[in-house]
């Protein structure tokens, strides 16, 4: 099993071979910026790593710089995460940010987490992870998380590429082996995922197994503080 850096590094090296016509690269430091040029450039850097127990979970993040006329941010993340999904086994998720214009350099950011995760085991059972539905405690087998924007983007006269986002986004979550009493009747719920501190809200589900396994929406993601 590879470190998160090493995860990393090879798949650096597998969107350098997919997609020659951009730049992948590692952020070797959180102040490492984008600088301007004519190739869509894609930074990546380790944000997590945790290993306890039996467990081990990664966080990579990614920022994708477009310049103007060169592209969809879009297109090129759906590709990467494609790409992940493929090669990486440890491969459990992606979270997507708002596309928005990055003032130093001109050119539209985007950026998105991949998680990656190794479960363990305690006395040969299957590890489970917490879960809260409306502040009730369950536990699930695993989940994956994906962010989308839902609102347009505002252009000036004149030109193809938008200057401004609005910050419109959708959240799906699709979540495996939840042990929580007739989750079917639930609507317009909240879920926390884990130790994270955010809470989905306005959750409905789109799809939903006996088996404990669906898809749901969520209207907002909030920050949880005081913990």
């Amino acid at each position: 099993m590879g470190t998160a850096r090493e995860i990393l590094l090879g798949l650096l090296e597998m969107f350098r071979a997919a997609m020659p016509e951009a730049e992948f690269r590692e952020a070797l430091s959180a102040k490492e910026a984008f600088r301007p040029g004519g190739r869509v450039c894609v930074m990546g850097a380790v944000s997590k790593e945790s290993e306890q127990g039996g467990e081990w979970s990664g966080k990579l993040a990614f920022t994708v710089y477009v310049p103007r006329g060169r592209g969809s941010a879009d297109d090129v993340l759906d590709k990467m995460a494609e790409l992940a999904k493929a090669g990486e086994p440890l491969f459990a998720g992606v979270e997507r940010g708002a596309a928005a214009l990055d003032k130093a350099s001109g050119a539209v950011a985007a950026g998105c987490v991949f998680t990656f995760l190794r479960a363990g085991s305690a006395g040969g059972k299957k590890v489970r992870y917490p879960v809260k539905i409306n502040g009730e405690r369950c536990t699930a087998a695993g989940w994956k998380v994906s962010e989308k924007e839902s609102g347009e983007g505002i252009r000036a006269i004149g030109e193809s590429e938008p200057f401004y986002y609005k910050e419109s986004r959708r959240f799906t979550v699709e979540v495996q082996g939840l042990d929580f009493e007739s989750p079917e009747e639930l609507e317009g719920f909240t879920l926390r995922l884990g130790s994270q501190r955010v809470m989905y809200t306005g959750c409905r589900w789109k799809s939903l197994s006996a088996e404990g396994s669906g898809v749901l929406t969520a209207g907002r993601r909030i920050e949880i503080e005081g913990e």
